[in-house]
């Protein structure tokens, strides 16, 4: 059984290398953990219910992050050269704009909002190739 926290939970900008152990929890609220200095999400709790904040953090994995993400995903800034292990179930949008992204292998399987990409990758991930692998109900927006 899961445990479950009510509230958010802000550990941005602590100068972590790595994330407690929360992955056996459910957190009812928003998770901060941007601003570090970690390469994955290991530890991160396995349900949010509310908005996932991990930009900025140095990332080159996503491994660990939650399961399932019930607001806004944002993995922006970091060093992703993929999403393999990307939440599966994101309701609000997926952001992971200014990253060095060469695959989208672990895109979601579900994306309720926006997916936000950089507009360098536009011809190689179009809005029909997402699509086809992303049951995405929101808008694919490419960034600048």
């Amino acid at each position: 059984m899961r445990k479950i926290i009510n509230g958010q939970i802000n550990l941005s900008c602590l100068h972590l290398t790595e994330l407690f152990d929360l992955s056996d929890v459910e957190v009812i609220g928003p998770f901060y953990c941007s601003g570090n200095n970690f390469t994955n999400l290991k530890g991160a709790p396995h349900t949010v219910r509310g908005n996932f904040q991990c930009h900025g953090s140095n990332l080159t994995s996503l491994e660990g992050a939650p399961h399932t993400v019930y607001g806004d995903f944002n993995c922006a800034g970091n060093n992703l050269t993929s999403l393999k292990g990307a939440p599966k179930i994101v309701i609000g949008d997926f952001n992971c704009i200014k990253n060095n992204l060469t695959s989208l292998e672990g895109l979601p399987k579900t994306i309720y909002g926006n997916f936000y990409l950089d507009a360098y990758i536009k011809d190689k991930f179009s809005e029909e190739f997402i699509r086809k692998r992303c049951n995405l109900t929101g808008q694919v927006r490419y960034h600048d």
